[in-house]
């Protein structure tokens, strides 16, 4: 009778020991679910995109890049950079879309190397770069270069030809927390890219975007600073 009652007792206390954990086990699958659903939802990709009038980038290129100049005395001068600023951003208004217009300039040895000005449309289909401008240019460059689907979820894929490489870019999460070039990001949209040239693959990198700022990060270059948020 005693082992009997014995039993029944570690068998409640089990019991209530599953069922306090059932909470513990439900909150976590319910953080896990949200957490899903987040990096799955369709989301317009201006929200990683850099739109705000004033907001200021600066770009260095990567330590890795054979791009640094070499100064009078045969010693690397500091690597190349440039900087971006939004000028211009425009609501969509009727039938015309959204645009914003950036300038860049090149950097080289700390020395501006020229100017130029970017215009990108931002409609239903996707983020465009339409139009850009050298200041030594009489008129503008047309394209139609896509640089963001929308809507945009984990697992979006896209192609582009870039003379003889195809470029495809896959996103690899959205609305997760990023460090790019050794500065956190609470909101990032994180790209895989791979670059073939027919059936080789040349090389693989990715790309970041930290909502509200842009670009943080690409094969090329990673910010080192950022003014106007």
């Amino acid at each position: 009778m005693t082992r009997l009652l014995a039993g029944c007792m570690r068998a409640v206390a089990g019991s209530l020991l599953l069922f306090a954990a059932l909470p513990a086990q439900a909150r976590r699958a319910e953080h896990a679910s949200r957490r899903a659903k987040k990096d799955d939802a369709n989301v317009d990709p201006a929200h990683w995109f850099a739109t705000r009038e004033g907001l200021l980038r600066v770009y260095q290129a990567h330590a890795s890049d054979k791009s640094a100049a070499a100064s009078d005395d045969g010693k690397s001068a500091p690597a190349a950079g440039a900087s971006c600023e939004v000028i211009e951003s425009s609501p969509k208004d009727g039938d015309a879309e959204a645009r914003t217009k950036e300038s860049c300039t090149m950097i080289a040895g700390r020395m501006p190397k020229g100017g130029t000005l970017l215009t990108y449309e931002l409609r239903a289909s996707g983020i465009f770069l339409i139009e850009a401008k050298s200041e030594k240019a009489a008129e503008p460059a047309k394209m139609e270069h896509l640089l963001l689907p929308s809507p945009m979820h984990k697992g979006t894929s896209w192609s582009e030809k870039r003379g003889p490489l195809t470029v495809t870019r896959t996103v690899k999460s959205a609305g997760k927390a990023c460090t790019a070039a050794d500065r956190k990001f609470g909101d990032c949209l994180v790209l895989a890219v791979v670059e073939h040239e027919g059936k080789k693959t040349r090389r693989k990198y990715s790309e970041v975007y930290a909502a509200g700022v842009g670009l943080v990060e690409d094969a090329q270059w990673e910010l080192i600073d950022v003014k106007g948020l």
